[in-house]
């Protein structure tokens, strides 16, 4: 049979037949719409897992000292100077960016009646600002003590937009980066609860100087020497920031350190990142750190692992009820076409006697499927972005802030639309399969003659 003779088969039979075909095919179009939603929710809030709330870098490790373990004397060795120099030894590693903690006390007050009238002032131009906002900022009493770290400039000089990141001479604020984790905590509950500006960077130009104390706590009384007055400018936001603290640049910390705890705390550190030329090198360059007797910080991964496998556990079983959906809907396509095959007994032994071979007959009703299956596949597909349009827009109405709302809670992978039609095919041939095979087994000479 000749594919245009198919074609105009096909379309007289599917119209001839649309009441029924369409009602069999809702199973089709409500499977494959809530498969796509699904598959498009489970991917969204994986990308907010892996962008925002635990960002993984493939090409960087994080180096720490080995921690003591059972049936262990000592721990590893330190990160010094030396071990610096071992790094950056390995092959396969480009790049060092050694961290290193405050090894003395701070602490910070904040009282909103300190705050200059040309600051109040400058605040007030902040868009989104208003006088109910600033009004709170003058009613803030914060004592804190302050934990702290110094970080390679190189690893977060891009994050700093109100301000270099760089030591700052004496006398002039330090700069410091707040983690875009705590910041997100701070505008999804305590700015909202309390009337506060959100902190973003738009905001931090804006910001003025903070008073900083070192050498000072309010809770400790093993501080030795007098506290030092400082200030300190918030200068951006980075995932590299210490979560619950302030990072400032490593030169500024290696100061600070000598000046407060000695020239040994100058020159240990705490962590270090190490950059590799490509993903292939990971392996080797594990390996050989722990030849040298340190470990990776691997928390961070592991739980973004941990929140990944659930996520797509959970989706997995969403995405198994929408197929199990159309699997249903499957089943009743292949009633329709018993049903229309019955009808149409005549006509399929007239064909035959035309000359039509079982093929074409087969043909014919698995070409029908698989119309059927494209309209009810786009329908579903069109319908379930639909829904996670019309979702996106009530979350985004009605659903409070939170910390790490998304801006959009659905993703859609490249292979979604192809994917949720090819499903929707599939589906639509195993329900037609089988009429196709009677309607291809029909005896021509028993049909025509009506036994």
């Amino acid at each position: 049979m000749l594919t245009s003779h198919l074609v105009r088969l096909v379309g007289q039979n599917l119209r001839r037949n649309r009441k029924n075909l369409a009602f069999a095919s809702v199973g089709i179009v409500v499977g494959i719409s809530s498969f796509v939603f699904f598959i498009a929710l489970g991917a969204g809030v994986q990308r907010v897992v892996s962008t925002q709330i635990f960002p993984m870098e493939a090409n960087r490790l994080q180096v720490v000292p080995r921690s003591i373990e059972f049936g262990s004397a000592t721990g590893g060795r330190p990160i010094d100077e030396q071990a610096l120099s071992d790094f950056a030894a390995i092959p396969g590693v480009a790049a060092v960016y050694p961290r290193m903690r405050l090894a003395f006390l701070a602490s910070t007050a904040v009282d909103g009646r300190d705050l200059s009238p040309a600051a109040v002032d400058l605040l007030r131009r902040v868009p989104g600002v208003t006088a109910r906002m600033l009004e709170a900022v003058r009613d803030v009493r914060v004592w804190l003590e302050i934990m702290g770290d110094g970080i390679d400039p190189r690893l977060a000089a891009a994050d700093a937009v109100a301000g270099e990141f760089a030591d700052p001479p004496e006398g002039e604020p330090i700069p410091v980066l707040l983690s875009r984790r705590m910041i997100e905590i701070y505008n999804g509950s305590f700015a909202e609860a309390r009337g506060l500006p959100k902190v973003s960077e738009m905001l931090l130009p804006f910001l003025p100087p903070l008073p900083l104390t070192l050498n000072h706590s309010f809770i400790s009384r093993e501080v030795r020497g007098a506290p030092a007055p400082a200030r300190m400018k918030v200068v951006g936001l980075s995932r590299h920031a210490l979560m619950g603290g302030i990072t400032m640049p490593l030169e500024t910390a290696r100061r600070l350190n000598r000046r407060f705890a000695g020239e040994a705390a100058a020159h240990t550190y705490s962590s270090a990142v190490l950059e590799v030329t490509s993903s292939d090198w990971l392996g080797p360059v594990q390996e050989r750190l722990r030849g040298l007797g340190f470990d990776l910080d691997m928390s961070e991964k592991r739980m973004a692992e941990s929140v990944g496998m659930f996520i797509t556990l959970v989706t997995l079983g969403f995405s198994l009820i929408s197929l199990i959906i159309v699997g249903i809907a499957a089943v009743s396509i292949a009633h329709t076409f018993f049903m229309i095959l019955y009808e149409r007994k005549r006509e399929i032994g007239l064909l035959r006697a035309l000359g039509a071979s079982k093929g074409d007959v087969r043909n014919l009703i698995l070409a029908e499927a698989s119309a059927i299956g494209l309209t009810a596949g786009t329908a579903g597909l069109l319908l379930g972005a639909l829904a996670c349009l019309l979702s996106d827009t009530l979350l985004a109405r009605f659903l409070p802030d939170f910390p790490f709302k998304p801006e959009s809670f659905f993703a859609f992978p490249v292979w979604i639309f192809p994917g949720a039609l090819a499903f929707a095919l599939i589906f639509c041939w195993l329900g037609a399969l089988l009429p196709a095979r009677r309607a291809a087994a029909l005896d021509p000479a028993a049909t025509l003659t009506g036994r």
